[in-house]
């Protein structure tokens, strides 16, 4: 029966190419094929209309098909039904992309197929599959599987990866992979361990596979050699898998190659790229000393010679290195876990300090003198604690000179002397003094991890430290001895990185600066301010080291006894000062760990960022033309072009 709902065209189509055609649909999805001496075409196209699926059908592919189904079948079924069918004539379905290709079986092995489309592959179906074998040689089972395999399929051995390459169907296949399963079961082979009393096992080793290449030629994958000699450094010992026939082959070699050494040892020099030659070699010397001892001592080879002997050549930073070969190979392993990159550390500070002052001074001053009589005042106020005493006014009226009023104020003053020789003044004085200053310094260092770094920025200043006159032939020789120091800011740490990313610091801080009121070297006086201590941190974090907060307030008041203690009146017979002196000082440090190459350039980049824009800022103040675009960080080192 033919579908009614089919076209018309199709179905006359159908009953010219296929005498005796009988399809019928039991159910939905289900459908009964019966065929017979039908074109082969013919059958592709109802397969087609049946699957959904697009056919290419090879124009040497001709036939007629004779198909005998009496249980409905699912259009999974249908499609492995056609391509037994396929197969009894000779052809095969190569599945694509897109399409499947109907071609010869022949032709079918040079053809990739796509199976992304089914979700169950059928057993008819030509595939190709590698098959690993894990004990078995693969090529020694290529003979017994071939007759097993279709004359038109494929199967080829790959002796580097121990498999075997299978086209045929799937279901042919899978006989196939359990057969193989069965042959590849592993050998009864026996360990067994060979103690070496003078040769060195890797050198032994290397001998072995050179001597003896078909059982431990390095061609094959590891897994899948049936023999192997293994080496156990740490103890100088062998280790053989195989079975007896091999193990007696391999102990007769080592009988003959385990002898003494004809040299007692071998030299060899070690170029370093990060440690230091001189502070290894010290290292090296403590640590295979005492290897040596244990070796002589209580060993596997009592009475064996361990000499050993090293140098470092600074010049080259390399070492020069003498022993045996079981120690040279411990030397191997050590440097080669201490000869890293060390990471470096950048560490930044702030210093940071804010101070501020208040000082105000109010004083009355007064004096009378007889000069007629005695050039000494009869009468007189005089307060040193504020401003201008009256003594250096009433001078300045008798010697006709003039004198500068205290600053910070306003200065009162009036004198006179009559002509019976009697002089007054008076001087009224009200001072006031404020000053605040905040000071940011921030310097920043790079060292390596557990190095000693230091920074200074500063002022190299003189100290007299003595001085001398000397008087010969009436001739004076002074002379003066002076001592320079640095004074400044200094920055000392020694940082340490742990494992997990926390940095221990060693700070010594200090922060000193000379005095603004003293100015000559024999009295010079610096304040200070210094801090050590040892802290931890982590990457990238800011702590405070420390700090001083300290407020000063003093008072100093002079007055006439008796007449300074009259309420109001008593201002005139009296001087005040008072003095309100702030200071914040704090220390803050922060840590960053540099790894590698790529952490050092991103910190250079951001110090060279800050430094173009300070050039800017002061090419913008000054009016000069900024530049298009900013020059590389390699500028810095020709003259001027940064600040041009």
């Amino acid at each position: 029966m033919i579908n009614l709902k089919r076209p018309f065209l199709r179905a006359v189509l159908l009953l010219l190419l296929m005498p005796v055609v009988t399809m019928a649909q039991e159910s939905e999805g289900t459908w009964r094929l019966n065929l017979k001496d039908a074109d082969i075409r013919a059958f592709v196209t109802q397969v087609a209309d049946i699957t959904g699926y697009s056919f290419v059908v090879d124009p040497r592919v001709k036939g007629k098909v004779t198909v005998l189904s009496s249980a409905p079948m699912n259009k999974d079924e249908i499609y492995d039904l056609f391509l037994a069918v396929l197969q009894v004539h000779g052809f095969t379905a190569i599945p694509g992309e897109e399409v499947i290709k109907i071609v010869q079986q022949v032709d079918a092995k040079q053809s990739a197929e796509s199976l992304s489309r089914f979700t169950e592959i059928p057993s008819e179906q030509l595939i190709t599959r590698v098959i690993q074998v894990d004990n078995a040689n693969a090529l020694e089972l290529v003979p017994i599987l071939r007759p097993l395999v279709a004359k038109y399929g494929h199967l080829a051995g790959v002796a580097a990866a121990n498999a075997l390459i299978v086209s045929d169907h799937s279901a042919n296949i899978q006989r196939i992979e359990g057969i193989v399963r069965e042959l590849d079961s592993p050998s009864k082979y026996e360990v067994e361990v060979i103690q070496l009393e003078e040769a060195w096992v890797g050198d032994l080793v290397t001998l072995l596979q050179e001597l003896a290449p078909d059982e431990l030629g390095k061609g094959g994958n590891e897994g899948a050699r049936k023999y192997s000699v293994t080496a156990d450094e740490r103890s100088n010992r062998l280790i053989l898998r195989g079975d007896e026939t091999f193990r007696d082959k391999m102990r007769g070699l080592i009988r003959k190659l385990d002898q003494p050494s004809a040299t007692g040892g071998s030299t060899k020099v070690i170029r370093l790229s990060h440690a230091d030659a001189k502070n290894l070699t010290e290292i090296l010397k403590g640590v295979m000393g005492e290897l040596a001892k244990e070796t002589e001592g209580g060993g596997t080879s009592p009475g064996r010679s361990t000499n050993f002997s090293i140098f470092a050549d600074e010049g080259l930073n390399a070492l020069v290195v003498r022993g045996e070969p079981s120690m040279m190979q411990e030397v191997d392993l050590i440097v080669s876990q201490l000869d890293v990159r060390r990471a470096q550390v950048m560490i930044e500070a702030a210093i940071v300090e804010i101070s501020d002052e208040l000082g105000q001074d109010l004083g009355v001053q007064f004096a009378v003198g007889d000069e007629s009589g005695s050039s000494t005042p009869v009468l007189g106020t005089n307060f040193g604690n504020v401003g201008r005493s009256l003594g250096e006014v009433i001078g300045a009226i008798v010697s006709n000179q003039v004198i500068s009023p205290a600053t910070g104020g306003i200065t009162v003053g009036a004198g006179q002397r009559n002509d019976d020789g009697v002089t007054w003044g008076i001087l009224l004085q009200a001072l006031s003094t404020s000053a605040a200053a905040n000071l940011l310094s921030t310097p920043s260092i790079i060292t390596l991890d557990n190095q000693e770094s230091e920074i200074i920025v500063g002022q190299n200043v003189p100290f007299r430290t003595g001085q001398t006159t000397n008087t010969s032939a009436g001739l004076n020789n002074p002379f003066t001895t002076i001592e320079r120091r640095d004074i400044g800011l200094t920055l000392k740490v020694t940082p340490t990185i742990s494992a997990d990313g926390l940095v221990r610091l060693v700070v010594e801080q200090t922060t000193e600066n000379v005095a603004d009121s003293i100015e000559d070297a024999s009295d010079i006086v610096t304040n200070k301010r210094e801090i050590k201590t040892t802290v931890l941190a982590d990457d990238g974090e800011t702590i405070v080291l420390g700090g001083l907060m300290r407020e000063d307030y003093q008072v100093n008041k002079s007055k006439v006894p008796l007449l300074g203690d009259i309420p109001f009146l008593g201002r005139l017979f009296s001087s005040e000062s008072e003095r309100l002196v702030k200071r914040n000082l704090l220390v803050f440090l922060r840590p960053t760990i540099m790894f590698n190459k790529g952490d050092t350039v991103a910190a250079t980049n951001e110090k060279y960022n800050g430094l173009w824009e300070v050039n800017l800022g002061i090419r913008k103040k000054l009016g000069l033309p900024t530049p298009d675009e900013k020059p590389g960080i390699e500028s810095i080192f020709q003259p001027g072009s940064v600040t041009k």
